[in-house]
């Protein structure tokens, strides 16, 4: 009778913080879950950055004409390595799946095997008809596919037409009246068309949801977020509505979010880390006491703290006692770090040891040997990697080197004057690239950086010199990046907005009687951006190439020797139909943009920045930005403090940022615009007038901006034409990407009214600007200043009042 086998001992694990001595990152263990094994990884080429003048490494070879082509000009941030494409063979790596199909078939002669010999058996003889007969089926199915995509109207490459052409007389005629299309078919239309339609549903649906009476706001707030009413949310509603006539009670997703975190901790704690964040430098202190708020600075930097205050004062005397620290900076403060679990059985241990996180409520960190900048000893990207979730793309991959920025200039150096080497293929035809026609559709998703983390080197936010606050402090700040744990509330700069941030401040002053602003008709139809270099962000140093506006204003000032192309879309309002042409970048820039860094010659930093090759231009007034159709806004380390005096403009709103603001939750991007004459907008018309808002969204590469002014105003007349060696002018090339159609589906736009796209940019200025007033007021600022009050005093307040709250829920429901 034989033993029996040993017991196998329980697994134990060990829980480890990831800064302990020692320590390798998880994708550095051999057998973490959350690695690809290196020979899955992609092969990544050492690229140059586009932007800058130092290049990482040395570029790849040149591809051969015949067989370069195009890539995006940013890479896909969506896939599992957080910014790169799939594993793909080197040898077809730009190739569409069309043409892998077609190269795929052919065998060089050097790799032909010989025949093989014939085996005569029963099972060969047998498995000969079924494979034949497969055979058939997957040729049938490609020339299927092949016709089908044809009878669409979708673009296909011209060695696919050629074989689909030749293969059409096998296809069975049975096969071929069923994939014939019919006349009256949807068009596939451009892409902002769904955009605008889709955005026109939420808002219209976020109006309609909002509360009237304070029964309503009390069964919405207990399904919405799962918790009772806090005490004094009656006298907040009756203050936002009667008080301030408030609209959007309801939308306060943002607001609570920011406090979630801090729930957890005691009404002790957070009082004992608010008394920590007085030492801070660049934290100010507002007290609470007795129904009077009293500012207290160290640093002098009164402002911040001043607005707050003002924004208490209509209240003040309903709030308890209590203290808030307010962030003197506008980029956020607070990366708490989260505990990473390890388990040391793959090391061959059977001991466990459990390392409380800095998010675990029973810690009590301390800042007493807080220092305000990093001085070379971190930054505030590896601060930002340990607080993204466990598993994230950005905490099992280190990408300071490797950018996303390499896929805006596939080959050559724009710095040591090479030419671009251009990867599009396919003759005259001008297809465009992915990002060339993909537009932000979700903003909120191209700003989660930890699921994208090459997106970190296009921001300066991520490399500021400020050093962020690494454990759940609470920071009431006026913007931060999606990860932070800052407070959001709003900022200073638009409580009391200086000259250089006032729509029209000579004419809201009586200074003049005569607006800056021009009438749609004088504009011109371009993009416009003016922004000085953006200081305090050189953590670790040599990254400001890559940074937001350093690449726009690169991009917008290519020289024509590089030769890089874009394709520009035109949508046809009255069949549908889109067609496209290719042209350079360079001449793109000089009809349609007019942007530049602007900078003080007194400070002699105009020859540094030309040296560098950025177009430089004296700092201008912001009334000259209203000369222009399009006016773009991007952040600096912080918010654009210049977006509310763009949205009240009479001009469209085009907007990049990873920031995050208090009126998060009030703005749906992408405009709708109204099926109705300009002339038949009343002023009075509330459900008309709610029906129309916002601005259009930028994406971090800013490939889709040509686009977005080929959609609204066309593509510039300058630009169809192109000019021959012996200087006659000629109609460029045009490539149709969709067949017209007799009755195109544009109903979310026109509604019978005929769709003309002038007028819905012109509808969008006019969006922003009724926005502007009637949702981001300074009254609307106090109501929300005044409710996040309510929710901060019943968090202080603790278990015995949150009690009392619960029982009175129990005793209303029966």
């Amino acid at each position: 009778m034989s033993a029996p086998p040993p017991s196998t001992p329980p697994r134990r694990e060990f829980n480890i913080s990831p800064r302990s001595p020692g320590f390798s990152p998880g994708f550095n263990l051999p057998s973490s879950p959350s690695s690809p094994a290196r020979h899955l990884r992609p092969d990544h080429s050492t690229l140059v950055l586009p932007l800058t003048t130092t290049p990482i490494g040395s570029p790849p070879p040149s591809p051969r004409p015949l067989s370069s082509r195009t890539s995006s000009p940013l890479p896909e941030f969506t896939d599992k390595y957080g910014g790169y494409g799939l594993p793909r063979s080197d040898s077809n790596q730009s190739l569409r799946p069309d043409e892998d199909l077609l190269l795929s078939t052919s065998v060089s002669p050097k790799k032909r095997r010989s025949p093989p010999r014939m085996v005569t058996s029963p099972d060969r003889d047998a498995a000969g008809p079924s494979t034949l007969v497969l055979i058939v089926i997957v040729l049938l199915g490609m020339i299927a596919f092949f016709l089908l995509l044809s009878a669409m109207g979708t673009r296909v490459s011209e060695p696919t037409k050629r074989v689909a052409a030749k293969l059409k007389p096998l296809v069975p005629s049975l096969l071929t009246r069923l994939l014939k299309t019919s006349p009256t078919a949807a068009v596939r239309l451009h892409p902002i068309l769904t955009l605008i339609k889709s955005s026109r549903l939420a808002w219209s649906k976020k109006l309609g949801a909002q509360s009237t009476t304070f029964d309503q706001f009390s069964k919405t707030y207990i399904a919405r977020y799962n918790r009772p009413v806090p005490p004094g949310m009656d006298k907040w509603f009756a203050f936002a509505t009667q008080g301030r006539n408030h609209s959007l009670v309801n939308e306060y997703d943002t607001l609570m979010q920011d406090l979630l975190s801090f729930r957890s901790l005691t009404p002790q704690e957070l009082r004992r880390r608010t008394a920590e964040l007085a030492s801070v430098p660049g934290i100010s202190i507002v007290s609470i006491r007795n129904g009077v708020a009293q500012v207290h600075s160290k640093s002098g930097k009164w402002a911040p703290a001043s607005a707050f205050q003002q924004m208490l004062s209509p209240y003040v005397k309903e709030l308890p006692d209590m203290d808030i620290a307010i962030n003197e900076k506008p980029e956020g403060r607070v990366l708490p770090r989260r505990r990473k679990e390890i388990s040391w059985a793959d090391f061959g241990l059977e001991e466990q040891l459990a390392l409380g996180g800095t998010l675990d409520p029973s810690l009590k960190p301390s800042l007493k040997n807080f220092t305000n900048e990093w001085k070379r000893d971190g930054s505030v990207w590896d601060a930002y990697r340990e607080s993204c979730p466990d598993g994230s793309a950005s905490r099992r991959s280190f990408e300071s080197l490797r950018s996303a920025e390499s896929g805006l200039q596939i080959q050559g150096r724009p710095s040591a004057g090479e030419v671009t080497v251009s990867r599009r293929r396919g003759g005259g035809e001008a297809i465009p690239a992915g990002r060339e026609l993909s537009f932000a559709a979700d903003v909120d998703a191209q700003a989660e950086i930890c699921s994208m983390p090459s997106m970190h080197t296009l921001h300066s936010a991520f490399y500021s010199d400020q050093r962020s606050i690494e454990q759940l402090f609470p920071v009431f700040s006026a913007s931060k990046p999606s990860g932070y744990a800052d407070i959001l509330i709003p900022s200073h700069h638009y409580w009391q907005p200086s000259s250089e941030f006032t729509y029209e401040w000579e004419l809201k002053r009586g200074r003049t009687k005569v607006p800056t602003d021009l009438d749609w008709e004088k504009k011109t139809p371009t993009a416009y951006w003016r922004g000085k270099v953006t200081k305090g962000a050189d953590t670790p140093p040599g990254h400001s190439a890559s940074f937001q506006k350093q690449r726009l204003v690169k991009l917008a000032n290519q020289p024509i020797s590089l030769g890089q192309e874009t394709v520009l879309v035109q949508f046809n309002a009255t069949n549908g139909a889109l067609s496209s042409i290719r042209a350079t970048v360079a001449e793109s820039n000089k009809q349609m943009t007019d942007i530049a860094m602007a900078c003080d010659p007194t400070l002699g930093e105009c020859a540094a920045l030309r040296e560098l090759g950025y177009r430089v231009e004296a700092p201008a007034p912001l009334s000259q930005t209203w000369n222009h159709k399009y006016v773009l806004d991007l952040d600096e380390i912080g918010f654009s403090p210049k977006f509310l005096a763009l949205m009240e403009s009479k001009s469209a709103v085009v907007k990049n940022s990873i920031q995050r603001e208090f009126w998060r939750g009030w703005i749906q991007p992408w405009s709708v615009f109204c099926p109705c004459k300009s002339s038949l907008l009343v002023a009075d018309d509330e459900s008309l007038a709610d029906t129309r808002y916002h601005y259009i969204p930028l994406s971090s590469s800013y490939s889709e901006l040509y686009n977005i002014q080929s959609f609204f105003s066309g593509i510039p007349e300058p630009l169809l034409m192109t000019k021959l060696e012996n200087d006659t002018l000629v109609p460029r090339p045009m490539t149709h990407l969709t067949k017209p159609s007799s009755n195109p589906d544009i109903s979310p736009l026109s509604s019978g009214v005929p769709f003309e796209g002038d007028a819905a940019l012109k509808e969008i200025a006019m969006q922003g600007s009724q926005w502007r007033t009637r949702h981001v007021r300074k009254e609307d600022m106090e109501c929300y200043v005044y409710r996040l009050m309510v929710e901060w005093a019943n968090i202080l307040a603790g278990d015995k009042e949150q009690a009392k709250v619960e029982e009175g829920a129990k005793i209303a429901k029966r």
